[in-house]
């Protein structure tokens, strides 16, 4: 169809890094402000204990094709393996469609 697509990488940290950036691409330019929301969901991760839930939405000013979405890591220190949490793209405007709209984000925790 011609639209420009949005896809977001997958991220995996120590949880000592106190934060996690995904990237969100346009796979080209606009000439028209794209926007899209995005947010965090649980897995085996849960918001409140492993990390800081977020959500929001992004503006691609024309031209635009990267932006980046922070996640806080709490660091607990208790040792709990890798789990996993979610960013979700959605509600993307009319002039591009969504790609690859989940992020997972994993938390490799050793303790």
């Amino acid at each position: 169809n011609g639209l420009p697509s949005l896809s977001i990488n997958d991220v995996e940290v120590n949880e000592a890094a106190g934060t996690a950036t995904f990237t969100v691409t346009l796979s080209g330019p606009s000439s028209t402000q794209v926007t899209v929301n995005y947010g965090t969901q649980d897995a085996s991760a849960k918001a409140g204990q492993d990390y800081t839930a977020n959500s929001g939405t992004l503006t691609f000013a024309p031209g635009e094709t990267s932006k980046t979405i922070t996640v806080a890591i709490t660091n607990d220190n208790i040792y709990e393996g890798i789990e996993q949490y979610q960013v979700v793209l959605s509600n993307v405007s009319a002039n591009a469609q969504i790609g690859d709209g989940t992020g997972v984000g994993g938390i490799n925790d050793q303790g």
